[in-house]
């Protein structure tokens, strides 16, 4: 995630805004941040990884578009999360 976020052009507008943005942050690592949420960069093999073990894990037994974006949310952000889950699980 750290080097996909390198190379996004989104996280980059953010980054560069840092100062005006009071929800994201970066670590010490230079990974980006909103809140307590990892920012996952625009990429389609990442976004698929995370979306494809979070609806196959074992303690969620395939769960709806809602569920999953509510499981996924404290953890995760992305510009279009909720559409681009609510699209995966359909």
């Amino acid at each position: 995630i750290k080097e996909a976020q390198k190379v996004d052009s989104e996280i980059w507008t953010i980054v560069k805004n840092l100062d005006e943005q009071t929800k994201f942050r970066l670590d010490e690592d230079d990974v980006l941040w909103q809140g307590t949420r990892l920012c996952v960069p625009n990429n389609a093999t990442l976004r698929e990884a995370l979306l494809t073990e979070a609806y196959s894990s074992p303690f969620s037994v395939h769960p709806g578009s809602t569920k999953m974006y509510h499981d996924l949310k404290p953890h995760f952000w992305w510009s279009g999360m909720k559409r681009d889950v609510a699209t995966f699980v359909s």
